[in-house]
């Protein structure tokens, strides 16, 4: 599946018959009629859609996929596009930004993909291999549909296809109820987990592990605590995955290991990236990790390095808060998960504030006593030394979606609410412990979930839904967010507070005019 996504997707979207004059003449197996009334024509659309979303992690310097990791209480945010939302600038986070139509449009792009593969397998004979597509589709739907609720609050439920016939007929457009959204995750969740297997035998595909993961982060929204422990219970206990050692989390441009639930697929190779010529990979890797090269030659290549993960844009950066959350004696996550100092890997000596880093040397954390942007700590989960030069922009290291780790931090805190302190001991421990930590053997508390997710989470994608949920994100970012010595960082600290509707993102503006602003309001606080 990794070196065929993309080209699947060219053939379902341009499968068509090529024309000549007035004539048509199919040229492939591939027709419009094959993809949506057969069986393998159903698995090519359903594997079309995972271009999609590869797609949306390929925005312009992950501006929208990373807006929200950079306003937590765990991030230094660091210019350049989207930086807004660190900050929560209320000067830029409109109805208009490009960064909120982005996440709606795509999503629901996904949602209709999917849902016209569910309407075109209802028409077809029932078999294992069919039910497993579908069973994909649904956790596309189930995956698009819990990121905008968790975004905007407020969305739109549609589980019809489009089609000639209906596309110009009167639509209800009104905000689905909890009840209607989380009736329809559980239901299409259940579904994947009755038909599909624990592993797929083609890497980067939905799997049973990772439906019940979602629907584990789903019923933890929901407050349905027992849903979320035999969701972990059933992953936890199936014998098809593990933790592995901490080192190997992330240190591969291959992320195929036993400890990820899911993971999506990246390659150089034709098919494997975002065309079929020229390879576009991805800018995680050079998001987390500061912009040293700009004190040891600017954007010359020589200035990047392997030593110093290579080439970095430094959007995002770990906070000091952040950091006051490991034992640094003890803990492992804190150096195999970041990089503290850089190297001058030059054949000069540089100077710098009123020291001179010769070859080789490390050049200080900050500059003069005063914190520097460019010569700060950063996260290396996404660091890529495999798959690019030193001095390439793009990655095609694969991406870990879900893992097990965020699933027993899921189990602690559900035995938590529960009141069960012996099970959520054991599932804390197991992140814990791995980490180099003496087991924990007090009265675990909320604080306690909520410090352990950040230390072993930081930059996965989740912390701010994950404070949001919690009804605390407000008060952390205004008393954590940023760093105080860099005061470009800090603005979200003040801003969020006087403005507590950024909880959640507009309903982007050209969305409320189609859907009309009688039937479809803009969340409230937006003008």
């Amino acid at each position: 599946m990794k070196r065929n996504i993309i080209y699947a997707l060219l053939l379902s979207a341009g499968l068509v018959s090529c024309s000549k004059v007035l004539e048509e003449e199919n040229l492939t197996k591939y027709s419009a009629d094959y993809i949506y009334s057969t069986e393998g024509g159903l698995k090519l659309a359903t594997s079309a859609v995972y271009s999609l979303l590869r797609a949306y992690a390929n925005d312009t310097e992950n501006a929208t996929v990373f807006a929200l990791e950079r306003g937590t209480d765990l991030a230094v945010t660091n210019g350049g596009t989207g930086n807004y939302f660190g900050i929560y600038d209320p000067n830029n986070l409109r109805p208009s930004s490009s960064q909120v139509a982005h996440m709606w449009r795509t999503m629901y792009r996904i949602i209709g993909k999917a849902n016209e593969i569910i309407a075109a397998g209802a028409k077809l004979p029932e078999t294992a291999a069919l039910k497993a597509t579908l069973a994909e589709a649904k956790c596309f739907r189930a995956q698009a549909y819990f990121l905008l609720y968790r975004t905007y609050d407020r969305i739109w439920l549609n589980t019809a296809p489009t089609t000639w016939e209906n596309v110009d007929a009167p639509k209800n457009y009104k905000a689905a109820t909890n009840a209607e959204v989380f009736a329809l995750l559980y239901s299409d969740l259940d579904y994947a987990i009755a038909n599909l297997p624990w592993k797929s035998s083609e890497p980067g595909r939905f799997n049973q592990a990772a439906a019940r993961h979602m629907k584990a982060k789903a019923a933890l929204w929901a407050k349905d605590w027992d849903t979320a422990l035999d969701q972990v219970d059933k992953i936890s206990t199936s014998g098809q995955y593990r933790l592995v050692a901490l080192d190997s989390v992330f240190n591969a441009g291959d992320l195929n290991h036993s400890e990820a639930l899911m993971v999506q697929q990246w390659s150089k190779n034709p098919g494997g990236n975002l065309s079929e010529s020229t390879p576009l990979g991805n800018y995680f890797a050079a998001y987390f990790i500061a912009q040293y090269r700009t004190e040891i030659g600017g954007t010359a290549e020589y200035a990047c390095s392997y030593d110093n993960w290579g080439y970095t844009y430094g959007r995002c950066l770990p906070s000091p808060y952040l950091f006051s959350l490991y034992n640094q004696l003890k803990d492992k996550r804190y150096n195999s998960f970041y990089i503290h100092r850089y190297k001058n890997t030059t054949s000069s000596p540089i100077a710098y504030g009123n020291v001179t880093v010769n070859p080789d040397d490390y050049f200080p954390l900050y500059k003069s006593g005063n914190k520097n942007r460019f010569v700060y700590p950063g996260c290396t989960k996404y660091g890529d030394i495999w798959t690019r030069t030193p001095a390439e922009t793009r990655s095609y290291k694969d991406l870990i979606v879900y893992r097990l780790a965020e699933t027993y931090i899921i189990g602690a805190e559900a035995a938590l609410m529960k009141g069960n302190q012996s099970l959520a001991k054991e599932y804390f421990n197991k992140v814990w412990m791995r980490a180099g930590n003496d087991e924990f053997t007090g009265a675990l508390t909320i604080k306690d979930i909520i410090d352990e997710q950040a230390r072993e989470l930081a930059f996965e994608g989740d912390r701010w839904y994950f404070l949001k949920r919690l009804g605390i994100l407000i008060s952390q970012v205004r008393n954590y967010a940023g760093d105080p010595e860099i005061a470009a960082s800090i603005g979200g600290r003040a801003n969020l507070p006087a403005n507590p509707h950024f909880v959640r993102w507009p309903i982007p503006e050209t969305e409320v005019i189609n859907m009309g602003a009688d039937n479809f309001p803009q969340n409230p606080g937006y003008n």
